[in-house]
């Protein structure tokens, strides 16, 4: 049988207890998938794959720490020489008829794609934000996948706005896990004050000031509204980042953290909410974070943004202009405190998602992409598979 072997980036980790989005969509997709394996720098048992299906690939942590020290101001070729021994050895059991399913790294797939095409197998690129764009137009051109799969239909836009040659292409948006994301049946509850979530992995690209000036604008106005701010920036880590600490000394008494502790803890707490803010992104494409508050039936307020509208216009949800902390906590206010709206949006936000984005529909495109892109499987198979030392 032919086998797809999925690349992570080396800043994500195959765990349950990190907050970022990759992991969770490779580990749904490819949780019913036996003929898959995952490269990961670092992966622990929470997803429960057996340890045959994930590989770690040390490697890719020193190669974390080589890009953040400088070596990304170091020419292009360096880093696919360092990258292709780093994954190849990983990949030596690779053959015809197999694919390489690399995420969101172009790097990684331009130093792979010549094994890859020895090989006989096909090479899938799958880019979840604007990696493809960002990257030196000459670099870029260099590089022929098999097919570009993106995230959303703004990715898509934007790569062929920039690259009009672009061939093969397709669109995967991501999904929240249903075991962990799913509405309230418990309606006894009725707070006098409101919550507001709002879940991402922390980082200074995600706007999370422009949240915290719209919360304390509520909290001069005694508006009844609380926030929670879910997230974290490390895997593994305790101590905050100089980030975290920057945001909490510039909190509002109205707004609260929590440290990201598993998709099922923070099901159990969208649950429990009453509205979803979508934290400010440069380019956002479409969330995972906003797609399990809509799995949670809670409705979304969120800064307009990249393919954030692709959801919107079914949704019905609130679509703020970006830097204007006064709209977002009018829309916040008025999703929050009016029972009527808040319950008519949150129904909408869930039946977009049952429509688009369940986990049977996001692996069904998975199958269909993989099984009309990839190279046919010859009928006999020179190299037995074997699982790297």
């Amino acid at each position: 049988m032919p086998c797809t072997f999925h690349v992570l980036t080396e800043s994500e980790p195959f765990s349950k207890n990190y907050q970022g989005g990759l992991a969770r969509w490779v580990a749904n997709v490819l949780q019913t998938d036996p003929e898959a394996i995952i490269l990961a720098p670092v992966a622990d048992d929470s997803w429960r794959f057996s340890r045959e299906r994930v590989r770690v690939v040390k490697g890719l942590s020193a190669y974390k720490t080589f890009y953040e020290v400088g070596g990304n101001l170091l020419p292009w070729g360096i880093h696919t020489t360092l990258l292709r021994r780093i994954l190849g050895n990983s990949l030596r059991d690779l053959q015809a008829g197999d694919t390489v399913w690399i995420h969101n790294r172009p790097e990684f797939a331009l130093a792979l794609s010549p094994l890859i095409k020895s090989r006989g197998a096909s090479l899938f690129l799958h880019l979840h934000n604007s990696q493809l764009v960002q990257w030196p137009e000459r670099v870029t051109r260099a590089l022929k996948a098999d097919c570009y799969v993106f995230s959303s239909r703004f990715l898509e836009r934007e790569a062929l706005t920039k690259f009009p040659d672009l061939e093969n292409t397709a669109v995967l948006p991501s999904g929240p896990d249903p075991r962990a994301f799913y509405p309230t049946t418990d309606f006894s509850n009725d707070p006098k004050i409101r919550t507001v979530v709002l879940s991402a992995r922390l980082a200074p690209e995600k706007d999370i000031l422009l949240f915290l000036e719209a919360m304390a604008l509520l909290y001069q106005r005694q508006v009844p509204v609380r926030g929670v701010v879910v997230g974290g920036a490390n895997f593994g880590g305790t101590e905050p980042t100089s980030y975290l600490e920057e945001l909490r000394r510039d909190a509002p008494a109205n707004v609260s953290f929590e440290p990201f502790v598993s998709t099922v803890a923070l099901g159990r707490l969208l649950r429990h909410a009453d509205v979803f803010c979508m934290p400010p992104g440069w380019r956002e494409p479409i969330s995972v974070h906003m797609l399990e508050a809509m799995a949670c039936g809670l409705p979304v307020v969120a800064v307009e943004s990249g393919g954030i509208q692709e959801v919107f216009g079914k949704t019905g949800g609130v679509l703020v202009t970006p830097y204007s902390a006064t709209q977002l906590a009018e829309a916040l206010s008025l999703t929050a405190t009016d029972t009527t709206i808040r319950v008519n949006m949150g129904q909408a936000a869930y039946k977009a998602y049952a429509q688009d984005f369940m986990w049977s529909t996001v692996r069904h495109g998975h199958r269909r992409v993989l099984a009309s892109r990839s190279v046919q499987t010859p009928k006999l198979q020179l190299v037995p598979r074997r699982v790297p030392a």
